[in-house]
């Protein structure tokens, strides 16, 4: 068995939204991430991830009697901005209920955590990056533009996850280095 080009699920994504055209509608597709849980499984997972206007993910929450649905991509603005939703089941009701969303705290938990790990991998094998190679590298790993991307710069300088050398460049911050 072989595995078919790339070309055929690109195809693939184009005719989904030829259709989403046509109908005038949304095409909602179920995907699963690889063990690390950052990018989408295989290459038509990597070519809706890209092209998608959002992707939303739903994992076990803290209280497993919950599930939470958090913002993976948006079109505008920043997914981590966007509240996280949680789910449970409804004995009465026979479905899965809207149970409110998770608190502000865990938002910003959530924002820190996840900001904290793209500068870690930003920094991999530098020590220090521009101010335009961390936009660079922020528009590219979490698909946001270039606003975004200088809005979280500044949040990270806030709140210690970046830091400033003596040369303007930027390196990991204090929260960088528990």
């Amino acid at each position: 068995m072989h595995n078919p080009p790339i070309i055929h699920f690109i195809a693939i994504v184009d005719e989904l939204y030829r259709l989403v055209e046509i109908y005038n509608t949304c095409i909602i597709c179920v995907l699963h991430f690889v063990p690390n849980g950052i990018k989408l499984r295989g290459h038509i997972g990597s070519e809706l991830q890209r092209k998608a206007a959002g992707i939303l993910s739903i994992e076990t929450d803290d209280n497993p009697e919950y599930s939470v649905v958090k913002a993976i991509k948006v079109r505008d603005g920043s997914p981590l901005d966007v509240p996280m939703m949680l789910f449970g089941w409804d004995k009465e009701a026979d479905m899965h209920v809207y149970r409110g969303e998770k608190s502000k705290e865990d938002k910003e938990k959530r924002k820190t955590d996840e900001l904290i790990a793209v500068v870690k991998e930003a920094f991999r094998n530098k020590i220090t990056l521009s101010y335009q190679e961390l936009c660079e590298v922020l528009m590219r790993e979490m698909e946001i533009k270039d606003r975004t991307a200088k809005k979280y710069i500044a949040y990270m300088k806030e709140q210690r996850i970046l830091a400033q050398d003596s040369n303007g460049n930027y390196q990991k911050g204090e929260l960088c280095h528990t």
